[in-house]
C-alpha cells in the first residue's frame, strides 16, 4: 500500500509550467543522487526538492520517487513527519565535518573561501541536527497513541 503522502499531488494547470517544474525536478533529482556519492553535496535534501517539483508536474515521477527502492522510504518517512533516522544523522554529520575539515586544512588557501565553507558546513550540521529524529518521533507517536 502506498503512503498517504502520495496523495499530496497538486499538478500545475499549465502544461508549460508543468514542463518547467518537471525540468527543475530532474535537475534536483540528479543533484540528489550525486549527493549520495559526492561529499558535502546533500542527497536527501535535494531529493526532497525534486519531490516537491514533481508533485506539481508529474504524478508518475512523484510516485516513482516515493516508491523507489533506494530512497523512497526516506522521502516518505520524512514527508510524513518522521524525520531522519539517528544512524543517518550521525553519518551525515560526520561526513560534513570530515569533508569540510579536509577541504579547509588541505585543499583551500583563501581564508575567505575557508570561512565560507566552514560556515556552510556549520549550517549543514545545524540543519541535520534540528530535523526530527525518527526513533524519537516514532516513540512519541506510539506513546501518544497508547494514551
Amino acid at each position: 500500500m502506498l503512503s498517504p503522502v502520495v496523495e499530496e499531488i497538486r499538478l500545475a494547470r499549465s502544461r508549460v509550467v508543468r514542463l518547467v517544474y518537471g525540468a527543475i525536478g530532474f535537475v534536483f533529482l540528479g543533484i540528489g543522487i550525486a549527493g549520495y556519492f559526492v561529499p558535502v553535496l546533500p542527497g536527501t535534501v535535494n531529493l526532497l526538492v525534486a519531490l516537491f517539483f514533481f508533485s506539481m508536474s508529474s504524478e508518475r515521477m512523484h510516485h516513482w520517487m516515493l516508491t523507489n527502492k533506494y530512497f523512497g522510504r526516506q522521502l516518505s518517512d520524512y514527508k510524513a513527519g518522521l524525520g531522519i533516522p539517528r544512524r543517518i544523522k550521525g553519518i551525515a554529520v560526520v561526513s560534513i565535518v570530515a569533508a569540510v575539515t579536509f577541504s579547509v586544512v588541505f585543499a583551500l588557501d583563501d581564508p575567505w573561501v575557508r570561512s565560507g565553507l566552514t560556515l556552510l558546513g556549520a549550517v549543514g550540521v545545524w540543519f541535520v541536527l534540528t530535523r526530527p529524529t525518527q526513533e524519537i518521533e516514532l516513540a512519541r507517536r506510539a506513546a501518544s497513541a497508547s494514551v
